[in-house]
């Protein structure tokens, strides 16, 4: 089983336009700000565009909002998918069939030093602990918080699902009161950082990357059982299910 994450840098408008995506979905559109309206419609032109690469797929499948307010596709025998934002770039992930997915991206330097000590607020011990160790602050809370937003949006807890996870990276483990098996890897580039949560049945994660010409790039392929994957990159796997309720977490 296999993951596949495609990001995009640019114009929405020029992405979304005519590719893929029926009319319900431009429809649906209309409601919306300039600036969301854009990035609604290229998030799921680029969504279009990866089902027809993995699955052939010609057109964009019919869409649900779940009651968490996740996207999903209304026919559940298709994949599960997650839409992240950072900046001007789009980034979607997409779990083989069975599996799940959820993905955050985050620019680096984005947020003050106030907001990311404000953020550490939320965090626990161990993960302020582990984010002190570490040579650039910043670069290490956007990692952590990169991590925990990927995994609350494959759970669909949202914000309110933030006292249900508790992450050890030092250890490479991570626990999820709502969602037992979660494997999730985050890499540091030097202006972004993104988190890919997925199925531990998922042993392969590859990355792409389309240009404005809407040619695509194959970046690498993670391996996800692999211990040293890069030197930013972190991955966090759940605690077996006899330790899950140990009183250290």
């Amino acid at each position: 089983m296999a993951g596949h994450f495609v990001r995009w840098t640019g114009d929405p408008g020029f992405l979304a336009e005519g590719l893929r995506i029926s009319q319900d979905v431009f429809d649906t559109a209309q409601h919306f700000a300039d600036k969301r309206r854009g990035r609604f419609l290229a998030a799921r032109a680029l969504l279009a565009q990866l089902m027809l690469r993995v699955y052939g797929i010609n057109e964009l499948p019919a869409l649900i909002t779940n009651s968490n307010g996740r996207p999903a596709f209304a026919d559940r025998d298709l994949p599960d998918f997650s839409i992240a934002y950072a900046g001007n770039m789009i980034g979607v992930l997409l779990a083989e069939e069975g599996g799940r997915a959820g993905l955050d991206m985050e620019i680096v330097r984005a947020h003050s030093r106030q907001t990311q000590e404000q953020l550490m607020q939320e965090l626990t011990s161990g993960e302020v602990a582990w984010i002190n160790a570490q040579q650039d602050f910043m670069e290490a809370v956007t990692q952590i918080w990169t991590l925990r937003q990927s995994i609350l949006k494959l759970t669909g807890a949202g914000e309110s699902g933030l006292d249900s996870l508790r992450l050890l990276p030092g250890a490479g483990r991570l626990r999820s009161t709502l969602y037992p098996d979660i494997q999730v890897v985050c890499d540091a580039e030097p202006t972004l950082v993104w988190a890919c949560a997925l199925s531990p049945a998922t042993q392969r994660l590859h990355l792409w990357e389309m240009d404005s010409s809407h040619q695509w790039c194959a970046l690498r392929e993670v391996e996800m059982s692999k211990p040293n994957i890069g030197p930013h990159t972190l991955r966090l796997t759940s605690l077996p299910h006899e330790r899950s309720l140990h009183p250290e977490m």
